[in-house]
């Protein structure tokens, strides 16, 4: 998903986040609507860094925009940014700061948790993508290299 889009659905979190706040919700709705967001805010650094460092596959074959795609990347990070200043300001209104710290830290647990195990798989398998496209490649390669080899071989004898 583009960093667009994911801010958008960010911004659909946060109005949630922000309707149960106002309306004095317990915090256990809250957490969920936070969950949401959160996870939607992994994402789109997962995505930060894939376009950083983009897979092999993309490098080849991305026609895209490289300006649209700066501009979607600037904006969408001034979203999430203020959103989750926000954030900070209503949880700590609402129920005091010592919960917005502890959430922060469970925050950064399960992001590390999550790191682990999902976007190291992710990884894996992109890396296993390219190494498939590689070979793929090598094998035309050779296929062509073996068929010139035959032909000119035919062609003598």
């Amino acid at each position: 998903m583009d960093p667009a889009s994911l801010a958008l659905l960010a911004g659909s979190a946060f109005k949630g986040i922000q309707a149960v706040v106002q309306a004095g919700g317990e915090i256990e709705h809250v957490t969920k609507k936070l969950g949401q967001w959160f996870t939607i805010a992994s994402d789109f650094q997962d995505k930060m860094k894939e376009i950083e460092n983009p897979p092999l596959f993309k490098k080849v074959f991305d026609g895209g925009s490289v300006e649209q795609a700066a501009l979607d990347i600037v904006v969408s990070q001034k979203k999430f940014a203020e959103q989750e200043k926000q954030i900070r300001e209503l949880i700590t209104w609402a129920y005091g700061p010592e919960t917005y710290r502890e959430m922060m830290q469970l925050r950064k647990d399960i992001k590390a948790r999550r790191e682990a195990m999902i976007y190291k798989q992710r990884k894996r398998q992109q890396k296993m993508l390219d190494i498939a496209f590689i070979i793929l490649g090598l094998g035309i390669a050779g296929g062509i290299i073996y068929s010139t080899v035959l032909f000119i071989q035919g062609a003598r004898g």
